[in-house]
């Protein structure tokens, strides 16, 4: 007679949107790697060699700037993104994309303060919900990107993309 022991999956924790404080993301941040429940949803990571971001505060209150350099093949790609704490709601609102929710996660398996999690999700009919990982050096130790997609893999996200970072940062 066998037993089977069901498990729980292991989770990050949901950083509370009322309580965070801005100054303390500031800075430079890697993006490091993508997981999600279908495959489509990552094709535009997997054009990614590296990118390096870096997020500022505003002058508007609870309003951050989240500028970035990516690099596609042999080409560099600027991006910028206003997000916004609204009273009220446990999620960031993206600038020009109010369906959009952006989730922000942390983990106590490693340093949390070195990596974070920002899950953006669009409810239906477009669905999107892609889990990201940022550090803020730019190779995240191998055991924070096996964590991370196991984690996620256990909840039914399997689909993982880790950027290769073997050529130069934009800057």
């Amino acid at each position: 007679m066998w037993v089977v022991v069901s498990q729980p999956c292991p989770t990050y924790t949901a950083l509370s949107i009322d309580s965070l404080n801005p100054e303390e993301y500031r800075g430079r941040w890697y993006f490091s790697a993508a997981v999600s429940g279908r495959e489509e949803e990552l094709q535009w990571f997997r054009m990614m060699d590296s990118s390096v971001f870096n997020l500022q505060t505003t002058a508007v209150p609870q309003t951050v700037l989240l500028n970035g350099d990516i690099r596609i093949r042999n080409n560099c790609m600027r991006s910028s993104t206003t997000y916004t704490v609204l009273p009220g709601r446990n999620y960031v609102e993206v600038e020009g994309q109010p369906q959009r929710q952006t989730f922000l996660w942390g983990g106590a398996q490693h340093n949390e303060s070195d990596y974070i999690i920002v899950q953006a999700t669009d409810p239906a009919p477009a669905t999107l919900d892609v889990y990201m990982l940022y550090g803020r050096v730019k190779v995240l130790p191998d055991d924070v990107i096996k964590d991370f997609r196991e984690i996620f893999a256990c909840q039914g996200k399997t689909a993982f993309v880790r950027l290769p970072q073997t050529q130069e940062l934009c800057s």
